[in-house]
């Protein structure tokens, strides 16, 4: 259950990509799974879903760490909150800025913070 889930949320993520037409390339376990978007500011449209996606009230990123909690119905739900965030980043890889639309500071990258 857990990884028919987790490639149910992997395969729903590309189809939402390509319908705003962004790029994103999976990665992980389907238990373990995320997503990298393919963009010219992917750390700071990384920090707008975290951002627009906890307004939405959920607290995501770019993974899912799934578990039998994640019921069709809270996946459904998470989608339709990352719908509008996805294009919100299309906007922005059409030209708005996304610095307008952050309200905080950009997502440290992976351990460099550690450094």
């Amino acid at each position: 259950m857990i990884s028919a889930t987790g490639r149910e949320i992997g395969q729903r993520w590309e189809a939402l990509a390509a319908q705003h037409g962004l790029q994103l390339r999976l990665s992980g376990i389907p238990a373990l799974i995320g997503f990298d978007l393919v963009a010219a500011d992917a750390d700071k449209c990384a920090t707008l879903i975290t951002q627009e996606m906890l307004k939405r009230g959920h607290l995501a990123g770019q993974s899912v760490y799934v578990c039998t909690e994640h019921t069709p119905a809270v996946v459904d739900r998470y989608f339709e909150a990352l719908d509008p965030v996805f294009g919100l980043i299309r906007q922005c890889e059409d030209g708005r800025p996304i610095d307008e639309l952050l309200e905080g500071p950009v997502r440290h990258a992976r351990f460099h913070r550690l450094n």
